[in-house]
C-alpha cells in the first residue's frame, strides 16, 4: 500500500488540571463525537496511560470526517504521540506504528500520519518513505456527502481477476520508481487502478466528471483518497489552482456540492511538543 500525507492537521491540547477527565471538540465532528474517555483521541491515550483524569484534552479538528482522509488515523496518532509525551514512554514511531495499526485495523493512513510524506506499507506494520517531488501537488477535491469506511470495503468483491491484480502491481511499482525519480510525466498512466477504484467509483458523487479532468493540461491523473469520496488531483505546483476551479466547475455542473484544497505533502508527521505556561503545562499533539 502507498500512503501520503497532507498538509490537513488536526491539532489536540492536553492541559493538566485538578479534577476528572474534560474532552471538548472543535471544528469537524464538533456535536458529533464524544466528549468523554470513549473520543478515539482518549482511547488511544489510555493504550499508555493509566488514567485520563486531572487532563482536559481539547481537539480542534480540520480534517473532515467519514471523507477517506484519514480522520480516524490523525485521532489516533495523536492520541498516541501525546500519551508517549505526557507518560515518558519512550515508544518509537515504530511502536507508534505497532499501536495504531491495531485501533485502524490496518497501517497504511497511521504510516503516514506517523512519519509524513509519502510512504509504502508493508506486511507487519512496516513503512519504507519515498522521494516526494517538489513539484506535486494534490488539488483535494472533498464532497460534502460522506462514505463510510465500512460500506467501501464492502463494495469490494472477495476475488479479483488475475490480470487486474498484476496490472495494478506492475503500475504501482512503476509509480515508486516515478516518484523517487521525480518523473512526473510518467504519473498519467501509472496512476490508474483495476483493483478498487472501478467498484467504489459509484459511491463517489461526480467521480466521472473529475476524471474527465485526467485528459486535460495540467492534472497528472485523478485517483480516489482512501475509502473516498475525498478524490486526488495529482498536479503540478504551477497548475494546480487552474487544476481546482476546473474541478470545481465540473462538479457544479454536474450538481455536486463539494469544496477544493490545494494541498501538499506533509515532509514530517505526528509530534508532539511542551508549552511551559504560568499556570499550565500543555502537551499538543498535530497530526
Amino acid at each position: 500500500m502507498l500512503a501520503l500525507a497532507l498538509d490537513l492537521a488536526n491539532e489536540v491540547t492536553i492541559t493538566r488540571r485538578p479534577g476528572p477527565l474534560e474532552v471538548h471538540v472543535r471544528g469537524e465532528g464538533a456535536g458529533e463525537l464524544p466528549e468523554t474517555d470513549e473520543n478515539l483521541v482518549c482511547r488511544a491515550m489510555l493504550m499508555g496511560l493509566r488514567s485520563l483524569d486531572g487532563l482536559v484534552v481539547e481537539c480542534d479538528n480540520r480534517i473532515p470526517l467519514g471523507r477517506g482522509l484519514g480522520s480516524s488515523a490523525a485521532a489516533a496518532c495523536a492520541g498516541l504521540v501525546a500519551a508517549n509525551a505526557i507518560g515518558g514512554l519512550r515508544w518509537t514511531p515504530d511502536d507508534l506504528l505497532a499501536r495504531a495499526s491495531e485501533i485502524e485495523g490496518h497501517a497504511d493512513n497511521a504510516g503516514a500520519c506517523i512519519f509524513g510524506g509519502i510512504v509504502a506499507v508493508g506486511p507487519g506494520a512496516r513503512t519504507v518513505q519515498l522521494g516526494v517531488p517538489d513539484d506535486l501537488l494534490f488539488v483535494t477535491v472533498i464532497p460534502d456527502e460522506r462514505v463510510s469506511t465500512a460500506t467501501a470495503r464492502g463494495a469490494l468483491p472477495a476475488e479479483v481477476p488475475h490480470a487486474d491484480a498484476a496490472d495494478t502491481l506492475a503500475r504501482a511499482i512503476g509509480l515508486v520508481v516515478a516518484l523517487e525519480r521525480g518523473e512526473l510525466d510518467d504519473l498519467p498512466v501509472l496512476l490508474q487502478d483495476r483493483l478498487h477504484e472501478p467498484y467504489r467509483a459509484p459511491l463517489v458523487p461526480g467521480i466521472e466528471a473529475l476524471r474527465a479532468l485526467g485528459g486535460e493540461v495540467g492534472c497528472l491523473g485523478v485517483t480516489i483518497s482512501g475509502s473516498g469520496p475525498t478524490v486526488l488531483l495529482w498536479a503540478r505546483r504551477a497548475d494546480a489552482t487552474v487544476v481546482a476551479d476546473r474541478a470545481l466547475a465540473a462538479l457544479s455542473a454536474a450538481g455536486v456540492p463539494a469544496q477544493a484544497k490545494v494541498l501538499r505533502v506533509l515532509p514530517g508527521g505526528v509530534r508532539a511538543r511542551w508549552v511551559e505556561g504560568p499556570e499550565t503545562r500543555l502537551a499538543k499533539a498535530v497530526g
